[in-house]
C-alpha cells in the first residue's frame, strides 16, 4: 500500500528549489497508474508550486492529466531566464525580473517600444502618443528636440509662424532675427532760400535756410510697409522780403533729422 506518510508530504510541500524531486516508495503497480489523478473521493493537491521527476516504483510518472490551477508541472533553475535578473520562489520555482523591452514569466518575449526610448530632447521631456512621440520644451525653448532658444525680440512680438516656428515681427525702424539692427536712412542737408509766392508779390527769405531732405525708401533690409520720413524737427524763425519793397518774419519747422518708420496712409 502507499506510504501514506511520504504520500501526505510530497503532496503539501511547496518545492521552492530547483531540481527538487519527489519519491513514493513501494507503490503497487495499479496503484502506480491510478494514485496520482483526482477522483470524487480524492480532492486535487494541495500544494500550491510545482512539481517534477515524480516515481513510483521507480517508474516516472505522466503528471499531463493533473488538475488544478496551482500547480505546475516542472520546476525550473535560474537559468531558464532569457534576460534580467533570477530569484528563487513563485510557482515555476523562480521569478525572472525582466529588463526594459522584455515581458514574460521567463523575459524571453518582447515588449511593445516605447517612442521615447531613443528620443533626446534637449531642454525638454518626451512625451509619448502611441506610436509617435512629441517634446515637450521648457520655458525658453523651441525646436523639435528643444535645442533652439525660443525668440527673444529687442524691438518687436514673438509670434508663432504659418509653419510653427517662433518668429520675431519687428516694430516699424528695426529688422533682423531678434529685431535689434536699427533701419536708417540717410537725408541729405541743404541750405537755400524759401521762396513764398503771394498775391501780387513773391517773398524770398533774407539767408539760406539749413534743412534735411529724407529720402522716400528705407535700407533695402526694410520690410515691407517702412518708408524713410523725418524723425526730428526744429522750430527757427526765418525773414523774408517781398518784391512790392515790404517785409515779414514767419516761424518755420525744419527737418534735423531723418529716419524709417511705418509709410504714411
Amino acid at each position: 500500500m502507499i506510504n501514506t506518510e511520504t504520500s501526505i508530504k510530497c503532496r503539501r510541500q511547496a518545492f521552492p528549489q530547483a531540481g527538487l524531486c519527489c519519491v513514493f516508495s513501494g507503490v503497487p503497480p495499479l496503484v502506480a497508474a491510478s494514485g496520482l489523478r483526482p477522483g470524487p473521493d480524492r480532492p486535487p493537491p494541495g500544494f500550491d508550486g510545482c512539481i517534477h521527476k515524480v516515481r513510483i516504483n521507480g517508474e516516472m510518472q505522466d503528471l499531463t492529466f493533473r488538475t488544478g490551477p496551482a500547480v505546475l508541472v516542472g520546476c525550473h533553475s535560474c537559468s531558464v531566464c532569457t534576460a534580467g535578473a533570477c530569484r528563487e520562489g513563485g510557482q515555476t520555482g523562480v521569478t525572472c525580473s525582466c529588463p526594459p523591452g522584455r515581458m514574460g514569466a521567463l523575459c524571453d518575449e518582447t515588449a511593445a517600444s516605447d517612442p521615447c526610448q531613443n528620443i533626446r530632447c534637449v531642454h525638454g521631456t518626451c512625451v509619448a502618443t502611441a506610436q509617435a512621440y512629441s517634446c515637450r520644451c521648457s520655458d525658453g525653448y523651441q525646436g523639435l528636440s528643444c535645442d533652439r532658444p525660443a525668440c527673444s525680440c529687442a524691438h518687436g512680438e514673438c509670434r508663432t509662424s504659418e509653419s510653427g516656428v517662433l518668429v520675431c515681427h519687428c516694430e516699424p525702424g528695426f529688422t533682423g532675427p531678434a529685431c535689434n539692427t536699427e533701419l536708417r536712412c540717410q537725408g541729405e542737408t541743404l541750405r537755400e532760400q524759401l521762396k513764398r509766392h503771394q498775391a501780387m508779390r513773391t517773398c524770398t527769405s533774407t539767408s539760406r535756410v539749413p534743412r534735411v531732405a529724407c529720402p522716400r525708401s528705407c535700407q533695402a533690409a526694410a520690410p515691407p510697409g517702412v518708408c524713410c520720413g523725418v524723425t526730428k524737427t526744429r522750430r527757427r524763425k526765418v525773414a523774408f522780403r517781398c518784391t512790392d519793397g515790404s517785409s515779414y518774419s514767419e516761424e518755420l519747422e525744419t527737418a534735423l533729422e531723418c529716419g524709417c518708420g511705418r509709410c504714411p496712409l
